[in-house]
This record gives C-alpha cells, sequence and structure tokens, in this order.
C-alpha cells in the first residue's frame, strides 16, 4: 500500500459527537495518542483501553475513537499518529524478498517521518538565511525574558527592569500620572487652579483660606463676612455646581457651564462632539429609557470602554479635556436588567 495523505493529526470539539473518525492509516492502535484540552487550557492524554477505543487499525482509510466519557462544553480532543520510532522488518540474505512486508516497512518509516514533520512544525525555527548555529534555550529563571546575548549567537535570561523595557512616567491613559513630579500630575488629572492650591493645604482652616482668596478663617468669622449665599458659593467653588440638564437628541446646542450633565433620551440619540470650556473631567449622566446611544467619533476612546446598553438604568459617560483633546475615559452601564 501507499501512503498518499500527510494527514498525521487531527482536532475535534465539544459540539462533535463520539466516536471520532481518524482519517488516516495506523498500524497499531498504541500508535495513536489521543489528548484532552480541558476548559483551563491543560492537556491531559488519555489512557487506551480506559478512557478511549480504537477501531480500525491497518485499515489504509483510518478508523474511529471511542471516548468512554464525552466530552464537555469547551473541551477539545486531539488525534495523532505517533508511532514508535523503530526498525521491525528482518530481512535475512539470500531469503525471499516479498513486497508486502517491505512496502509495510517503508510505510513506517514514512509514518515516522510524518510525526516528526507534525512536531517540526510548531517549533520555532531560524530563517534559512540565517547563520547562527548551536543556540541554547537557558533555564529557567522566574521575573526573567529570553533574549538574545552580547554577541547575538545565542540566548539567555535578562532581567526586564535592567533594559528599560517599562517607560517611566507611564501615561494617564495607562493608569500612570504621565510626569515626574506632583504639580503636573495635578495638571494632567485636570485640576484647575483652585484645586491644585487646596491639594498643598495641610489644615483645613488653611484650605478655607486658599478659597477665599487669603483672608484668614478668624477675620471671616469675626467680621460676620460669610453670610448663607457666601457659603453656597464656597461649597460651589470646592465641590461643583449642581448637574446642569440637557434636552435633545444629541449634544448639539449644548453650552456646557458645569461639570456634571443630565440627559433623559427619549429616542435613539448620539453623544455627538460638544465644546469643553476647560481642561478637566466631565461627567454626563444619561438615562437611556430603552433607546440607543452612538459615540461619535471624535472622541479618544479606550478599546476597553464598553458600548452603551439601553436597558441600562443609568449611563454614566467621563470625559476629560486635556490639551484640547477629548478622551472618553469611562463609560458604565449601570443598573438595568442586563447589569
Amino acid at each position: 500500500m501507499t501512503i498518499s495523505s500527510e494527514k498525521s493529526k487531527e482536532a475535534y470539539k465539544s459540539s462533535t459527537d463520539s466516536p471520532y473518525v481518524v482519517p488516516f492509516m495506523f498500524v497499531n492502535d498504541e500508535d495513536i495518542e489521543v489528548v484532552l484540552k480541558q476548559k483551563d487550557g491543560t492537556e491531559v492524554p488519555l489512557s487506551l483501553g480506559t478512557e478511549y477505543q480504537l477501531f480500525g487499525a491497518g485499515d489504509q482509510a483510518g478508523g474511529q475513537c471511542q471516548l468512554t466519557t464525552p466530552l464537555d462544553e469547551d473541551e477539545a480532543l486531539f488525534i495523532r499518529r505517533s508511532p514508535r520510532i523503530t526498525q521491525e522488518t528482518d530481512y535475512i540474505e539470500n531469503a525471499a524478498f516479498p513486497a508486502a512486508s517491505h512496502e509495510a516497512a517503508l510505510d513506517k518509516l514514512t509514518m515516522i517521518c510524518q510525526s516528526l514533520s507534525e512536531r517540526l512544525d510548531r517549533t520555532i525555527t531560524l530563517r534559512i538565511s540565517s547563520a547562527v548555529k548551536g543556540l541554547h534555550l537557558p533555564e529557567p529563571e522566574k521575573n526573567t525574558i529570553i533574549g538574545w546575548n552580547a554577541t547575538q549567537t545565542d540566548l539567555e535570561n535578562k532581567k526586564i527592569t535592567d533594559y528599560g523595557q517599562v517607560s517611566i512616567p507611564i501615561p494617564v491613559d495607562q493608569g500612570g500620572t504621565g510626569t515626574d513630579n506632583v504639580t503636573d500630575a495635578l495638571i494632567n488629572f485636570g485640576f484647575g487652579a483652585t484645586g491644585m492650591a487646596l491639594c498643598g493645604c495641610e489644615t483645613s482652616n488653611e484650605a478655607f483660606e486658599t478659597v477665599v482668596s487669603g483672608e484668614s478663617f478668624e477675620t471671616i468669622i469675626s467680621e460676620k463676612k460669610l453670610v448663607q449665599s457666601d457659603c453656597r458659593a464656597l461649597l460651589r467653588t470646592v465641590y461643583g455646581d449642581e448637574a446642569q440638564v440637557h434636552t435633545g437628541t444629541d449634544l448639539s446646542g449644548l453650552t456646557i457651564s458645569r461639570n456634571h450633565v443630565l440627559w433623559t433620551l427619549t429616542t435613539d440619540s448620539q453623544f455627538s462632539d460638544v465644546p469643553l470650556p476647560y481642561d478637566g473631567t466631565y461627567v454626563f449622566h444619561l438615562y437611556p429609557n430603552g433607546h440607543e446611544l452612538a459615540l461619535a467619533a471624535s472622541y479618544k476612546t479606550d478599546v476597553r470602554v464598553p458600548f452603551p446598553d439601553p436597558q441600562a438604568g443609568e449611563i454614566r459617560i467621563v470625559v476629560e479635556r486635556f490639551n484640547s483633546r477629548k478622551t472618553i475615559v469611562s463609560l458604565q452601564n449601570m443598573g438595568g436588567e442586563s447589569c
């Protein structure tokens, strides 16, 4: 017979029912290796006779594999030919030279070559044009990566921190401050002049004096300058104003005057581009009421930001303006049936 197919491995997912076709010839049951890939990615070799049975050994068309236990959801089965690398045909001098036995020996050699080829196809190799020879993988060492040595002739373990692989300072959009000092960090986070001044205060009295332009806390109290209207203005300065209400199908025509905007959708709408008056953070509280909300392409958006959910009780969108660039830094689908 001949080995006309180069196939020596087959894979099946959990949606496929047993028995599983072995679409290539195998001489002995022991020549087949069956491996189960579990949900967590772990590969477990199965045992012939107890965990699976094979049928069709010696059939040029292949055979079948019957599992004792069916595959679970998200599991996969891999069947490959892996014959022993032995030479079992004994040629006796001046004896008969039957074609069948000689062809069987050649068939086994071909199967061995195909098995080796299947393994080599999954290895890392150098390009044909490479002149590097004699590479060796270093022994495993925790907290290191593998890289070329100084002469570029072999591989070695390297500590990632020794080669400046972590970019410092880390940008704001990657969880860092974008700088190496407190002042610039506060600016990058959108703090205004008052907010930055308050961050430098060590006592509540000092914070109060900062907000009221330097007059001492004692003077304000003794001269009764702090009336109720002034208190409300002070609180707005420190904590921000009450939310601004918006209506419509998009943000066109909206003039932002506060850091929080309430918007109740009455139909499918678009979170369109809107002018933001100054660098800082703006929070939009949207109540979709089952209506779709599309995000304008003009906003910079992290790939991890989810899509607005029309079934959410509230869609909370945080927009940051810095150096005239507007970025949606957060989108939360809050409450509702799908959350």
